[in-house]
Formats: structure tokens, sequence, C-alpha cells
């Protein structure tokens, strides 16, 4: 806000001084100039240069009568004596006038004090007063936020409510603001406001629906002002927000209750799965999820739901094979063995890894979806995969040139065969 009317101020003192300029260069002439000449003295100076003037016109008569300077000269030279006096004459007039000099210092007064007042009337009917208080509040409410955390107590929601005040009385004058929209939204669920924030994300969705995002945090908001109650309208919700981002944590967790809502534990367990994977193990929902998934497990076989299917589930989809050395390669035991898989024909990222010590070869090894790098890229990824093991010299995931290798592919999910084998055989090229 500083900041903001200091530029401001800058703005308007350059403005002045634009306007002013003509005037204060005109007071600095006069201020080294004659300025304090009184009316006699002017005089004096004006009957002294017509004598001068007289003076030169009799040299020059006489420089003519003599034949050193003909006719033209004469006229010429006459012409410039005219000219000189003229403009002296022209000089002490103005010069003589300038007491008047107060009444014009008043005018240029006013003058700027109108520009000032102008400027700030005009700032504040048409400039961005409003959107300037609301970015104060933003930022003050941001640094509350980081006071409580650095303290352990709770912030205070009073500068949250009043952003809620700032927010609606700007919205009035500005309806079609859908990030003003958006921001209130997000300021009534801190408020536990669920009621309003679910009306106001609906005005964000009336103007735009093509953001899984709102569509996520539109759909909680009913859920939660229903009384954590799945609704058709949270349902269709979470199914377009995932339509449009696969890999939104909010969508995926809703997901997950409407599955399990209606008694589909497994398609629960999937949702969560995934929501838990993107999240990170460590995160705070991906803890409640966790719950919520062993309680989907627990659900699953009381209702007297397939264990095996249950594994598979949870595991996701998985493949088994060996790795085994080839003859005359020598490791040391301690060495790191990488072993994973990739697309055959696509990107070389790893879908599923793990990693073994050499002195563990050989030995049956099985990946599984729950081991992917990312959630968009597991075993089901791709049609044809390829599985490599890879023996590091320095402990890096990172393949070098001289490391020992061993790849197969490509091979098939639906048709695996029971006796896969990787065998580390040969070096990275060059």
């Amino acid at each position: 806000m500083l900041l903001l009317w200091s530029v401001l101020a800058l703005l308007l003192l350059l403005a002045l001084l634009f306007l002013c300029w003509p005037w204060l260069r005109y007071r600095h002439q006069v201020a080294s100039g004659a300025a304090l000449l009184t009316q006699a003295q002017v005089d004096e100076r004006l009957a002294e240069n017509v004598r001068l003037f007289r003076e030169h016109m009799a040299e020059l008569e006489t420089q003519k009568a003599d034949g050193r300077i003909d006719e033209a000269q004469f006229n010429q030279l006459k012409l410039e004596q005219e000219r000189a006096l003229l403009e002296d004459e022209q000089a002490l007039v103005r010069i003589q006038a300038k007491p008047q000099g107060n009444k014009s210092s008043w005018v240029f007064g006013g003058l700027a004090a109108v520009l000032i007042l102008v400027a700030l009337i005009a700032y504040d009917q048409l400039g961005n007063r409003e959107d300037v208080r609301i970015q104060g509040l933003e930022q003050a409410k941001q640094q509350q936020i980081k006071e409580a955390m650095r303290t352990g107590q709770a912030a205070d929601p009073a500068v949250t409510r009043d952003l809620v005040k700032a927010l609606e009385s700007r919205l009035v004058s500005e309806p079609e603001n859908i990030q003003y929209w958006f921001i209130l939204a997000r300021n009534h669920m801190e408020l536990n406001e669920f009621g309003k924030a679910a009306e106001v994300y609906k005005q964000v969705l009336a103007r735009d629906k093509q953001s899984g995002m709102v569509l996520a945090e539109t759909a909680q908001a009913i859920f939660l002002r229903d009384g954590n109650k799945v609704s058709d309208e949270v349902a269709d919700l979470t199914r377009e927000a995932l339509a449009l981002e696969p890999d939104n944590s909010m969508a995926l967790g809703l997901a997950g209750i409407v599955a399990f809502n209606r008694n589909d534990y497994l398609d629960a367990i999937r949702h969560w799965q995934r929501a838990v994977k993107i999240m990170g193990m460590e995160s705070a929902g991906a803890l409640s999820l966790e719950a919520g998934i062993e309680r989907a497990r627990t659900m699953h076989l009381q209702k007297g739901g397939d264990a095996a299917l249950l594994e598979e589930t949870m595991t996701g989809k998985q493949i088994s094979f060996s790795v085994v050395l080839g003859n005359g390669v020598q490791l040391s035991p301690d060495q790191w063995v990488y072993v994973y898989v990739r697309a055959w024909q696509g990107p070389k990222m790893p879908l599923a890894i793990t990693r073994i010590k050499a002195s563990d070869l050989p030995r049956q090894v099985t990946l599984t979806e729950a081991m992917s790098m990312t959630p968009s890229a597991t075993l089901t990824s791709f049609p044809q995969l390829e599985l490599v093991a890879r023996v590091s010299q320095d402990g890096s995931a990172t393949a070098k040139p001289g490391d020992w290798q061993g790849t197969l592919g490509p091979v098939e999910l639906k048709s695996l065969p029971s006796n896969l084998e990787v065998r580390i055989d040969h070096q990275v090229a060059q």
C-alpha cells in the first residue's frame, strides 16, 4: 500500500513539474535579471538607450557622408540599431511588469491544488482503490498465517471476515471478476461457511466450467454443507472434475467416498490409493486416506468380497521375474542393482522400480503398480513393456557407460509367461 501511494505521489510531482516548468523558468529569469527595477529606473534606462541610439545614428551619417559606407550599408546598419533599441525597450517593459508575479503564483498554486484534487477524486471513483484494499487484506492475512505457524497459535479469523466483506462489496460493482468469486469461495470455506461457499463456487462455474479444481472444490463444499452426505450433484461434479484433471487429489478423494457410499469398496481403494500417491505418503491428507483404505478393505471382506481380488486391488497389476548374472560378470557384493520396468516403446522413465544388493543375486523380483514413479505412468499405461536390471557403479540410479545391464522385452501383462528371466550380461555403451 505504501509503495502504491509513493508511486502516485511521484507521478503527481512529475505532472506538476511539467505544468509549472515554464513558470519556474520564468521566475528564474526574473530572479537573475532586473526584476526589481522601479518605474523611474526603467525610464532612465530607456532614455539612455535612446541617447546611445542617436549617437550611433550620427556616427553612421558621418561615415556615409565621408564615403566610408554606401547607402545600402547605411540602411542595413540603421535597421540593426533600430531593432536593438526596440528589443531593449520590450525587455525593460517586461521586467518592469514582473511585480505582478505574486498573482501568477497564486494562479499556479491553485492549478496545482486542483490537479491533485482531481487526480484523487478520479482515482477514488474510477481507479482500483477497492482492489488495493483487497490486496492489502490478503497480504495481512498471509502475514498473520505465517505468524500463527511460527507461534503455534490459531490465526484470528477477523482478517478473513474483513476480506470476505471487501470481496462481496467489490463484486457488487464488478460481478464478472471470476478470480474474486473464487477467492471469496475459498475464504468462506476457511470460515466453515460451507453453504455460502457452495453458492459462490456456483457463481464461478456459471462463468467457467472448464477447471477440474473448481469442480472438485464445489463438490467438496456441497458435501460438507450437506453434513458429509453424498448426493447426485456431488457425484456428478466429482466425475466431471476427474474427466478434466485425472490427478486431482481432492476429486480422487471424493470419488473414493462416492464409491464407498455405494458399497464399491474396491473402487474406493483404487481412488484413494491414487490420491495418496499424488499427495505423498507423509502428508496429513494421505494419513486419513490410508485409514479409509483400511476401512474399505475390512468392509470388503466383511461383506464376503473376494480376497484375491482385494489383494490384486491393493497391489495393483504386478509382474514377477528372476534376475541373474551372466557368465564372467564380476561384481562387488555391496553394489546396488536397480530393477525396473519401462515402456517398450515410449518414455524411458521407469514405470515401477526397486533395488537389491548384488550379493542377493540370483533373485526373484516382483514389481507392482504400487511401486510406480507417478500415478499417471504405471504398469498398465503401455501395452508392451521392457524389463531392466542394471548394476550401478556408484550407487546412482542414473545409467552410466560401463554399467553392467540386462534387458528383456517386449512383454505384455495380459499374456505373461511363468519363467521370465533378466540376465545381466552386457555393459552400457559409451
